[in-house]
């Protein structure tokens, strides 16, 4: 582990407004105390091409030093139930249920325990450190380990079960293996204890794909899949238990049952309904992925609310992470007078630092023309990615040459959990996205990503447009198109990729009466996402395609909404109906520049390049280019509107940018007055029916130029004399 001391810290919302309050939990990494005070970010310290970066700080009374503590990190989902006399004094029990073992760790995963801190009573089921099922007998010299010795098989469904026999004193322990296509190994694998010691009781609570813990913590997580696990008050013979494997796990019973946890219930909700009539329902701790294929699944359907039976299961890590649990550290009440945008909580302590950042919206009566969309869903996808430093570091270049010192800390903390992108250990698709925890990428310094590109749009903002107002992509999902009430003009960030449905629909009602889209950034409206209904910071994808991980050919539909997920192309919603262009291929070596066309010229178009002569845009810049790292282009066949207007287009794009392509050209006929590049972005403006417009840049690297020599650029230049366009009330005409 590393010597040198770090903080890591989060806050419990990414957005409220003046008046309202924000908390944050802080967790000191080798040191007693740390200093926290407040700035603005209207920039990045991403690289020496950028201006200094100094942001102001806001002079608050709730600045100030505090005492610092590790606090731990409780990575890992599961289901607690809270205690209950019935589950404490268990005689003749069976516990069982469905599970598929998606990884071995080395270490004990229990698959549902009532077993007390260190042991001493209750009883618990688990796989051992090879795999192989036992039952574990808590007593005060210690728990008894009565376990099989043949691994359970890994992605394949099987029956796993004890019985004890108090009267007998009888146990017995069993898999059966499930068919499951061309695998067929439906057989039992028992085996009966005799003379064994009845477990002491416990103090009733429970845990299902986790052991308890001392201080309320939890460990030795299961991982893979479990459906339907079961407390009976009743000792099975092998042949009930064989008979009661071979059933659907909707099946009734018929039998008297202390627990019968229904793990699909509402998957929206954290509650886990106990279907026994106990009244035993649990809480889902860490967001394990539900309402995914159980063990009756034959594929008639993807939707799992039109065949809830075939759902069941739920997938459950030893990586899963929601938000670490932490204890409040501190808090603010953001001051009336705090101009709506984006703020940190600037922590330090030796050379230690670390930022929190979080969104000041308008005041609820404040005028708000110009609105910058903060693309929270897709800071809440790359948290703290890691994959393409691992695998793709060759092709980073400019945006990620090095490791900062934050990277080390997140390969020393790996509980903080990953980004989207990066797979669970057992290699399974990671489909929730958390931002209430610690976010080692949202940083205004490090690697050149979203985020820190977005500090650039913002600082160009504040010059053009002082009194712009922001939201983010979760206020947009919660109050659709009222939350850009007052707005003329919306700008987006440099990567809007994440969106839901409300989302979207927002934004063709904002078109629709009119209103002014820039897009200044690239691969934008390409996933489809759902937010939680209930808790914020947290969102849903169902990729619905191999690429970050194995994920289940049945599971299309989020669990939180239950609706369709994938690519919104996919969908029927190509980005290029919306925006004019869309995704076309991604490097991360040196970004290029824009070539004006011939349509630049256009009266429609005139505006975009007034006081620009030059033909070359944007060759400049931290990437080296306004042109790179993930680039759009238009395409009729797509959606973009035939009336579209390609104002430039970029060119001399690495050969990186090809070897993604796979050999591809993308270009159409609206692009058709210059020599034709296999590889472009396209700067593209078209007139909406309601009097609105949008103009798209389609690149990624565009608002990293913004700052460039003073913000006295043709990139800024062009970016502001469409803002002032927009603002203007007189409505454009289409063509």
């Amino acid at each position: 582990m590393s010597e040198h001391p770090a903080i890591l810290a989060y806050a419990d919302r990414d957005s409220l407004r003046p008046g309202e309050t924000i908390a944050f939990a802080v967790s000191c990494l080798k040191l007693d105390s740390f200093y926290c005070d407040f700035v603005r970010l209207l920039g990045c310290g991403a690289g020496p091409e950028l201006p200094p970066f100094d942001p102001p700080v806001m002079p608050v009374p709730e600045a100030g030093r505090y005492p610092g503590r590790e606090q731990p990190i409780r990575a890992g989902s599961s289901v607690l139930v809270e205690g209950s006399r019935q589950l404490a004094e268990l005689a003749s029990v069976t516990v069982c249920g469905y599970i598929m073992p998606t990884l071995v760790t080395g270490k004990p995963q229990y698959l549902l325990s009532t077993l007390t801190p260190g042991g001493k009573a209750g009883i618990g089921l688990r796989l051992e450190e090879d795999g192989c099922l036992a039952a574990v007998l808590g007593n005060n010299g210690g728990p008894r380990v009565c376990r099989l010795h043949n691994p359970l098989p890994l992605w394949l469904w099987s029956f796993a079960a004890l019985t004890y026999d108090h009267d007998k004193r009888q146990l017995i322990v069993m898999t059966h293996g499930l068919n499951s296509g061309t695998h067929d190994f439906n057989k039992p694998n028992w085996q009966l204890i005799e003379e064994v010691k009845p477990p002491l009781a416990g103090d009733g609570r429970l845990a299902i794909a986790a052991e308890r813990g001392h201080d309320e913590g939890l460990l030795h997580h299961f991982n893979g899949k479990i459906e339907r696990p079961r407390i009976l008050a009743v000792a099975l013979s092998p042949e009930g238990l064989i008979d009661l494997a071979s059933r659907n796990p909707i099946e009734p019973l018929g039998l008297s049952c202390l627990g019968d946890w229904d793990l699909l219930s509402d998957p929206s909700s954290e509650i886990i309904l106990d279907k026994s009539g106990c009244g035993h329902h649990g809480v889902c701790i860490n967001q394990p992925t539900r309402a995914i294929q159980g063990t009756a699944w034959r594929s008639p359907t993807m939707d799992w609310r039109a065949a809830p039976d075939q759902y069941g299961a739920a997938h459950f890590h030893h990586d899963d992470i929601e938000s670490p649990g932490w204890q409040e550290d501190l808090k603010l009440t953001v001051p009336m007078d705090w101009p709506s945008g984006c703020y940190a909580a600037r922590l330090r302590g030796a050379e230690a630092e670390f930022f929190v950042p979080f969104f000041v919206r308008k005041h609820i009566d404040a005028p708000g023309q110009v609105a910058f969309l903060a693309p929270t869903a897709t800071y809440a996808a790359y948290t703290n990615i890691t994959m393409q430093r691992q695998t793709n570091e060759y092709n980073l270049g400019c945006v990620a040459s090095s490791y900062t010192p934050l990277d080390l800390v997140g390969f020393e903390h790996p509980g903080i959990g990953k980004s989207l992108y990066d797979p669970h250990d057992d290699g399974s698709e990671r489909s929730i996205g958390s931002l209430r925890r610690p976010a080692l990428n949202l940083q205004p310094s490090g690697w050149l990503w979203n985020f820190q590109i977005d500090l650039c749009l913002l600082g160009w903002l504040a010059r053009v447009a002082p009194n712009h107002q922001t939201l983010t992509d979760e206020d947009l999902d919660r109050e659709g198109l009222g939350a850009l009430d007052g707005c003329q003009v919306l700008v987006t960030g440099s990567h809007p990729e994440y969106w839901s449905l409300p989302m979207l629909e927002a934004l063709d009602g904002f078109l629709a009466r009119g209103g002014r889209l820039m897009y200044l950034g690239a691969n934008g409206f390409y996933w489809a996402i759902d937010f939680h209904p209930q808790r914020n910071g947290l969102i849903e994808i169902r990729r619905r395609r191999p690429g970050n991980g194995r994920s289940g050919a049945g599971e299309a539909y989020s669990s939180f909404v239950g609706r369709p997920c994938g690519n919104w192309s996919h969908l029927g919603r190509p980005e290029q109906s919306l925006v004019g262009v869309g995704y076309a291929t991604e490097a991360f070596d040196r970004s290029s520049y824009y070539r004006r066309l011939d349509a630049a010229d256009d009266p429609r178009a005139r505006f975009i390049f007034e006081d620009v002569t030059d033909d070359i845009i944007g060759d400049f810049g931290i990437t080296g280019g306004a042109a790179g790292l993930e680039i759009d282009v238009s395409d009729v066949e797509l959606g973009t509107p035939r009336h579209a207007l390609v104002v430039a287009a970029s060119e001399k794009h690495g050969s990186s940018y090809a070897r993604v392509l796979g050999g591809q050209s993308y270009f159409t006929g609206l692009w058709s007055d210059a020599p034709r590049e296999p590889v472009r972005a396209d700067m593209t403006f078209f007139e909406t029916p309601a009097g609105g417009a949008v103009f798209s840049v389609g690149s990624i690297a565009w608002g990293s130029c913004l700052p460039h020599s003073g913000y006295a650029n043709n990139v800024a230049r062009i970016s502001e004399n469409v803002l002032r366009r927009f603002r203007d009330a007189a409505p454009f005409q289409k063509p």
